[in-house]
């Protein structure tokens, strides 16, 4: 009977035992993980690290013999990088292998990020019209997706006054950015044609080719403007003068927190022809593809800085962001300066 309980116990040890290797054997080769979905936010690095997904992984042995295995990412510097093309939110999938287990891991991108104005006019002057004007050009945002400005308020550009707006950032998730501006749109006045000769575009808002630019008397001389030369009977450039506009627009520039603009062959080709071209024709028809300008005529000595700085649409063709660079000429004909600033548009 004592040998029979012997033989009993000890049977019950070898099943204790063969069971508790069992079971560590089969708790060796399961893979448990920290989450079965993991978030990240749109632009986030996401880990190729198995680690970072394991639970446990630190204590787990074989490490290295994990490893993950994905259609909807390339593996990239340790990170896994989406290779879908379009929008990137959305549900993933990467798989955990260890051996011949497996296991889904859903990878949850989002987007909870506002976008964010990079241009931004709080007040926007308009000389009083009846004509469309695209307001949107005063604002630009940016985001990881893509973003539309929507303007919402009432006003009336046909009368004086100020007008409060909302401008509205929205990007493809719905999120969005608000800010407050003021339009104040102020009244057209009539200058007498013995002080100054006024051409300007049927609109304020200035296209990317078309800038009309009001012509100046000699009472508007800049300090930075060379003094008048004595009347010649040949044509010629005025090329000390042309640079003094190069200087004066790139100092304002850089004052409004703009870049300075180089001045290029390219840009200084399309000037050189426009001011000559200007003083026999004097219209925008002739300016060349992908440039902007503003132009003007006077009598010898005018300083044009000081019109186009007082004129919103030249004002602001001056102050663009989207420029790459510019060249100025005069060309002086029959005593008087024909002037043009040329900027090559990013677009």
């Amino acid at each position: 009977m004592k040998k029979r309980v012997v033989i009993i116990v000890i049977s019950l040890i070898v099943v204790f035992l063969v069971g508790l290797l069992f079971i560590m054997h089969k708790e060796s080769n399961t893979i448990i993980l920290k989450n079965d979905v993991f978030t990240y936010e749109l632009g986030e690095d996401i880990s190729a690290d198995v680690s970072y997904y394991l639970k446990d992984a630190d204590s787990t042995k074989n490490i290295n013999e994990y490893k993950i295995v994905t259609d909807d990412f390339d593996i990239v510097d340790k990170m896994l990088v989406i290779n879908k093309d379009g929008e990137k939110v959305g549900d993933y999938n990467i798989n955990i292998v260890y051996k011949k287990l497996s296991k889904k891991v859903i990878i949850k991108i989002v987007d909870t990020t506002s976008p964010e104005f990079t241009t931004f006019e709080g007040n926007i002057k308009i000389e009083q019209t009846s004509e469309e004007v695209d307001l949107i050009n005063n604002f630009k945002a940016t985001d990881l997706s893509e973003v539309k400005i929507t303007i919402e308020g009432e006003y009336d550009l046909t009368k004086e006054g100020n007008y409060e707006i909302n401008v509205i950032a929205t990007d493809s998730s719905e999120n969005k950015t608000e800010k407050k501006s003021t339009i104040t749109v102020y009244k057209k006045e009539t200058i007498k044609e013995t002080t100054v000769t006024k051409q300007e575009s049927t609109s304020n808002t200035p296209s990317k080719n078309e800038e009309t630019t009001p012509s100046t008397n000699n009472n508007n001389i800049s300090n930075n403007t060379p003094s008048p030369q004595p009347e010649t009977s040949s044509p010629r450039y005025r090329k000390d003068i042309s640079d003094t506009y190069i200087t004066q627009i790139n100092a304002y520039r850089k004052a409004n927190g703009l870049n300075e603009l180089p001045v290029t062959a390219e840009a200084q080709a399309e000037a050189d022809r426009r001011a000559k071209e200007l003083s026999t024709y004097y219209s925008h028809d002739g300016v060349g593809y992908g440039f902007g300008e503003i132009i003007g005529n006077g009598s010898i000595g005018v300083d044009f800085i000081v019109a186009w700085k007082n004129s919103p649409s030249h004002n602001a063709t001056m102050l663009r962001d989207h420029t790459v660079a510019m060249a100025a000429s005069v060309y002086e004909y029959n005593n008087k300066w024909y002037t043009i600033v040329s900027f090559r548009m990013n677009y």
